[in-house]
């Protein structure tokens, strides 16, 4: 046992030799975890194509049965990946204490929605006043962020003048996903118990997928597999407004897996308003032309929400990340063609969410949460 613990004091001591080891290993679980939930899914849709004419009762324990897949799959994905993905980060020094900053601003929101939403739920006259008080310390806690944590100047180099439009620009972007969302949603938007457990699934669901990459791009930005595709479902399923709040969450997440920090600004948009903005899919329940027309209104709603998650990282890859620009390109240019590689996951997100609503359980589900 001495001889042992020796061994791996020193494989310990060779830093070297533990950063390389601890990439492959996540990157071949990473790889293996692809093509395991490929598995999955199909597994899964395969099930659903055959127990779609059971009776009502048969058709209630496959929703259960298929429900407690994804949940398990989820958990486990996120706890191996997750805790591997950030010991990387700690270990070779891409986190710091302004990562932490952030994470206590998520923490904060998560704890504000569940907090509010509970005292509600009980109604507890005073709820509005708590959640008056969360936003008030929400404000505080950004401005203060946005005025400690410093601009990363070995990478960021803002353009002239320009760092006001940035402002305005995501103050429009926002409003237009705001508005959306607003429209989008119903007068009687209450949070239930069903909601809150679709809404807790598709994230925990949407974040497990997130680890599932087909690629990464060298400036960030990566395509998986449909990891949006639980986020836009779930507005389609209980609309926009839910959808935002779902998004959102989804977004500071994704920023606690994969930190790009550069500039405060830059946090907000490529996260946050970015996930955000996916959470306005079910605005085309509202479409005339498609109404009524579920794959119709899915593909429509779906395009609409990652069209509009581009134009955040656009706007981000325009006024902080210009000097990343080919050779070859203008700044403006540049961040157009990069940020393409969300079509791609459009296109994923569109192949696997209409084959998973051609099956009669899904749709049924679907039908049964919308009216």
């Amino acid at each position: 046992m001495k001889e042992l613990w020796e061994i791996l004091n020193g494989f310990a001591g060779n830093e070297n030799i533990n950063k390389a080891t601890f990439k492959t290993i996540r990157t071949l679980l990473g790889s293996f975890a692809l093509y395991a939930t490929i598995i999955v899914a199909a597994a899964l849709i395969i099930y659903a194509i055959v127990v779609r004419n059971r009776d009502e009762e048969q058709l209630a324990r496959s929703r259960r049965t298929i429900v407690g897949v994804i949940i398990g799959y989820s958990v486990g994905v996120i706890a191996i990946l997750g805790f591997l993905e950030v010991s990387y980060q700690i270990w070779s020094g891409d986190i710091n204490s302004y990562y932490w900053m952030f994470v206590g601003l998520i923490a904060l929101v998560v704890v504000s929605i569940v907090v509010t939403l509970v005292l509600k739920k009980k109604q507890i006259k005073w709820y509005k006043w708590c959640a008056l008080a969360f936003a008030v310390a929400f404000v505080i806690y950004a401005i203060v962020i946005a005025c400690v944590v410093p601009a990363v100047e070995e990478y960021y180099e803002p353009l002239d003048g320009q760092n006001w439009q940035m402002t305005v620009v995501t103050i429009v972007l926002v409003g237009v996903i705001v508005a959306l969302a607003v429209l989008g949603g119903k007068k009687d938007d209450g949070y239930d118990a069903r909601a809150l457990t679709y809404g807790a699934i598709c994230v925990a669901l949407a974040y497990a997928l997130s680890y599932i990459k087909f690629f990464s791009l060298p400036q960030g930005g990566s395509v998986t597999f449909a990891s949006m595709l639980p986020i836009i479902l779930y507005s389609y399923m209980f609309g926009t407004r839910k959808g935002l709040v779902v998004g959102v969450v989804y977004g500071m997440l994704q920023f606690i897996q994969s930190p790009q920090f550069y500039q405060p600004m830059q946090v907000l948009l490529d996260y946050p308003i970015a996930f955000g903005a996916l959470g306005v899919a079910g605005i085309a329940r509202k479409i005339p032309f498609v109404k009524g027309k579920m794959l119709a209104e899915f593909a429509v709603g779906a395009s609409i929400a990652i069209v509009l998650r581009y134009f955040s990282h656009v706007v981000s890859g325009y006024y902080v990340f210009s000097s990343w620009a080919m050779e070859g390109y203008t700044a403006v240019s540049w961040a157009f063609v990069y940020n393409m590689f969300v079509f791609a996951d459009l296109a994923i997100v569109l192949v696997i969410g209409v084959l998973a609503l051609s099956t009669k359980t899904l749709r049924r589900t679907i039908i049964e949460v919308q009216n």
